[in-house]
């Protein structure tokens, strides 16, 4: 039987499966334990819990003590202050603080923070060990990597490094490797089902299937983009480096449909109270619920993405064509959505191929007993086609004088 966990210490598991560890006392409010499990530093967190002593939350340590010169933190706080760091978008801004400021925050074998040790002393194997404790979340793990990468790339740019002991720690393997799954044509029978034409849902579905862009764009597309049957619109994703701007067509019965819509929307998607998603977290919180109404599991709004792009390619359509429609810069990028809808539409062209080379009668060898050779005959026809009366032959090119003449 499993040893069962010491008083007043409980888990349990988010949403997305990340286990947490929390102190319950009676009549008090729970208490987070931030450590890694089995740590010192979650013992000594473990027992401040049940004295009493409230952990300290993330931020409030740089209150009241700065960062020290040369330390990871000192590092961190440059870095949120730079150009190179407010240039990124937003939601990008959001996610990589909070990974750098969880690591600061996050206590070392030795029960130190390694916001406190200096990053000129990091090397590609402490890298490792920061990685392979998150082990267990890949993606998670891989995040992290990432954003110690950008973090010094910047301090070698700005000579406070030498090497970026980060770039030498290759990313762990993804749980799935084809990535989020892309949906079916019965699961989107299945949300028209369950969501009647005229619906919010309905019309998302249908700016997805036609235009596979990213949900960050798909929230935000409104009728002042719309001219002579297109839509013209920058994808929100990189529109700061490297900006994409698509001008797509619009099929008839999409333009019905958004016909329909109240002159006064500006955009064709909006919440419950008649008004535009207030982010893409909103949006994609809303999609997430449609998808449970109608009976879907797993599915997400970038499954409709791959979706699109493989409904593409199993029409024929070329890398080319798909990256004009998802705004992809190479091809290898579009190869990870259509890989499987290309294989089977080559494989579906190489057997058609086959049959209609079992189906081709076989040529006669040559008749070895004096016929005539196909090449000889050939040129007897031709000789004969151009044979003129009394016994004459027409020069070929007398011939094609007389036509012209004729003419």
């Amino acid at each position: 039987m499993p040893r069962p966990n010491p008083p007043h210490l409980s888990r349990d598991k988010d949403r997305h499966g990340n286990v947490r560890w929390y102190v319950r006392l009676p009549e008090k409010p729970k208490v987070r334990l931030r450590e890694e499990y089995g740590s010192a530093a979650f013992w000594a967190a473990y027992r401040d819990a049940l004295a009493g002593i409230q952990p300290v939350k993330a931020g409030a340590r740089e209150e009241k003590m700065p960062a020290s010169a040369g330390s990871l933190r000192s590092l961190c706080e440059r870095y949120f202050k730079s150009a190179e760091f407010r240039g990124l978008d937003e939601t990008t801004r959001r996610v990589r603080r909070s990974i750098l400021d969880r690591l600061c925050q996050e206590a070392t074998s030795s029960s130190k923070l390694y916001g406190d040790l200096p990053f000129r002393a990091m090397l590609p194997r402490h890298v490792r060990g920061i990685r392979d404790k998150k082990m267990d979340t890949p993606g998670a793990a891989n995040s992290m990597v990432k954003a110690l990468r950008q973090l010094f790339a910047f301090a070698v740019d700005c000579d406070l490094a030498d090497t970026n002991p980060a770039k030498e720690v290759p990313y762990l393997p993804a749980v799935r490797p084809d990535g989020i799954p892309a949906w079916t044509a019965a699961d989107v029978a299945k949300f028209e089902a369950a969501h009647p034409a005229g619906s919010v849902a309905r019309l998302a579905l249908m700016l997805f299937v036609e235009f596979g862009q990213r949900i960050s764009d798909i929230h935000r597309l409104g009728p002042e983009m719309v001219q002579a049957g297109n839509i013209t619109f920058t994808q929100w994703k990189n529109r700061r480096r490297k900006p994409v701007t698509l001008t797509l067509p619009i099929s008839p019965e999409l333009q019905a449909v958004l016909k329909t819509l109240p002159p006064e929307q500006k955009t064709f998607l909006v919440n419950d109270w008649g008004r535009p998603f207030a982010s893409t977290a909103a949006f994609g919180n809303k999609f997430r619920d449609w998808c449970s109404t109608s009976g879907l599991v797993g599915r997400s709004a970038h499954g409709l993405r791959k979706y699109f792009s493989a409904h593409l390619a199993e029409s024929g359509a070329s890398d080319r064509e798909i990256m004009a429609f998802t705004g992809h810069r190479t091809s290898k990028e579009v190869d990870r959505y259509t890989r499987s809808a290309s294989q089977k539409r080559l494989a579906k062209s190489a057997q058609l191929k086959l049959t209609a080379n079992e189906n081709v009668p076989p040529v006669s060898p040559a008749n070895e007993s004096g016929t005539k050779s196909l090449t000889k005959s050939l040129s007897e026809k031709a000789s004969k086609e151009a044979m003129v009366p009394r016994g004459g032959i027409e020069p070929p090119t007398l011939r094609f004088s007389v036509a012209c003449s004729t003419n």
